[in-house]
């Protein structure tokens, strides 16, 4: 109900989406499987055809974008209940689904027009398939396995360290208990799974550019990539930090207010972390091999951080959740066995784990500009849009020209808006840039009524390098405001309006 509820808000789309989503709404079937997205966007071919797919039959509105990333979180949920059940006892499996289904970024993505609620869904369908067939002997059952876990492939390109780890995890099993020549056993279902990522690799991921902007960012700016140093504390505090954040996103486990009490901190934050902890060390512990199979795929997934090819953050493991609540989830079940199943035991662990994402899901319900990345830049267009009169001009600055781009196609605005160019990287001075600025500038005049649109936060374009040019990233620089002066000059400042915390409208009457 809470994903349903978030699904009719129709909030707007907000950056990511746009940036995906101008793709999907103006590029057919053949273009999005054959040619490079706009805005450097990358997306596995199965999920970009299912949101073509609903384009096609539904229009080009946020909610055609967002149904099949809702539909893949409620499948989620209901293939992460057997999936619970088998590495869990009941009582810790029925915890564990509520805290997928409660997480607050969890539900985000299941509402975002983007891949993450689609690679959630195909690593708990990885897993799934895991629980019914690795002990199957047949070489129908083996194939079907395989021919499923290929499938995934063209969904998800995450769902390849879930597929991969498992494939490791079973290999182990069969070594230790049957010898060398047991695994060879599973060669038609984990060769599928081969075949089909190297079919995509070609196709596809080989075709990628390595995104040295993206890099840094993730790098510099998101500490994304495991440290590969000699200092012996560099790795357990990049470890210790990356936990606390799994915690908070995609886990949803602390309150989205803040704490005065360093107790209560230490209770919302860190009790769930020392879970966390505990759960994989006893799991390791009491049952290796289910054990494995849950955290060969976090493994390899910090390996690849390592290499700088996959970056370990929030949306981005969104994927390892289930791995995750499972862990937590088997300590306190560990708890309870250990305090004799104690009713208010089990009362007070299911308390502490819930109340951050039932207190998140009230308050985002009650009140939905609470919810993650809200933004209102279609709300900015659609006033300009209902304001706009014959003889008037719209500038759209560069860094809300993606919100103009696709509402553009989606809505039909009536009006046909002049682009502010991103040319800060060519100039050497805000004086340079206004003198780039103004030939652009200079197309307002003639007009009776100017309408300009910018984005008083976002500084970066897709491709640009934080804190470059410096001049740009000053503290005391406000993006937008060099074609703002530009535009006092050219007449009276009628009207300046806030749409959400972003997003900004102004209007000028044009000296004639």
């Amino acid at each position: 109900m809470i994903r349903i509820f978030h699904f009719f808000d129709n909030r707007s789309l907000w950056r990511d989406e746009l940036y995906l989503g101008i793709s999907l709404i103006k590029m057919s079937f053949w273009e999005l499987a054959t040619q490079p997205l706009a805005y450097e966007q990358k997306a596995p071919l199965g999920f970009l055809w299912a949101e073509r797919l609903a384009v096609e039959v539904l229009g080009k509105g946020e909610m055609a974008l967002r149904l099949f990333p809702l539909l893949c979180g409620i499948a989620a949920l209901f293939a992460f209940v057997p999936v619970a059940r088998y590495f869990l006892k009941p009582w810790a499996a029925m915890l564990a689904v509520a805290l997928l289904a409660l997480a607050s970024p969890v539900v985000y993505h299941s509402v975002e027009a983007k891949q993450y609620s689609t690679e959630l869904l195909a690593s708990v369908l990885a897993l799934l398939l895991y629980v019914r067939f690795h002990q199957k002997r047949s070489l129908k059952a083996l194939f079907v396995w395989g021919l499923a876990g290929a499938l995934l492939l063209w969904f998800s390109y995450s769902v390849i360290f879930v597929l991969a780890g498992i494939g490791m995890a079973v290999t182990l099993k069969m070594l230790r208990q049957e010898g060398w020549k047991a695994p060879l056993r599973y060669v038609p279902a984990f060769g599928l799974w081969v075949c089909s990522f190297a079919v995509t690799y070609v196709l596809f991921l080989g075709r990628y550019q390595d995104s040295q902007w993206l890099t840094v960012f993730f790098e510099k700016y998101c500490q994304a990539y495991l440290p590969v140093s000699f200092s012996p504390t560099a790795l357990p505090k990049w470890l210790f930090m990356k936990a606390n954040e799994i915690v908070k996103n995609p886990l949803g486990q602390t309150f989205k207010f803040a704490v005065a009490s360093p107790a209560a901190f230490i209770v919302v934050r860190f009790f769930p972390l020392a879970l966390l902890g505990a759960g994989m060390l006893l799991f390791a512990r009491k049952s290796f091999s289910k054990f494995s199979v849950l955290v060969f795929p976090l493994l390899l997934a910090l390996l690849a951080s390592g290499l700088k090819q996959y970056p370990f953050y929030e949306r981005l493991v969104l994927f390892l959740a289930p791995m995750f609540i499972m862990f937590i989830c088997y300590a306190a079940q560990e708890i309870l066995a250990l305090l004799l199943g104690r009713t208010a035991v089990k009362l007070l662990l299911a308390t502490l784990l819930l109340a951050p994402p039932m207190y998140n899901a009230v308050r985002e319900i009650t009140n939905p500009d609470y919810f993650l990345n809200k933004e209102k830049g279609r709300e900015a267009l659609l006033y300009i849009n209902d304001q706009f009169k014959q003889g008037d001009a719209v500038y759209v600055y560069w860094n809300m020209w993606h919100v103009y781009d696709y509402y553009k196609e989606a809505y039909n605005l009536k009006f046909t808006a002049l682009k502010g160019e991103d040319l800060k990287t060519v100039s050497e001075d805000e004086d340079t840039y206004l003198r780039k600025l103004s030939p652009g500038i200079s197309q307002v005049k003639g007009h009776n009524r100017l309408w300009y649109l910018y984005d008083s936060y976002l500084r970066v374009n897709i491709g640009g390098f934080v804190e470059q040019p410096a001049w740009y990233f000053h503290k005391d620089y406000l993006p937008g405001q060099t074609p703002k002066a530009a535009f006092f000059n050219l007449g009276k400042e009628r009207e300046e309006k806030f749409m959400g915390k972003d997003a900004v409208v102004l209007s000028y009457q044009l000296a004639p």
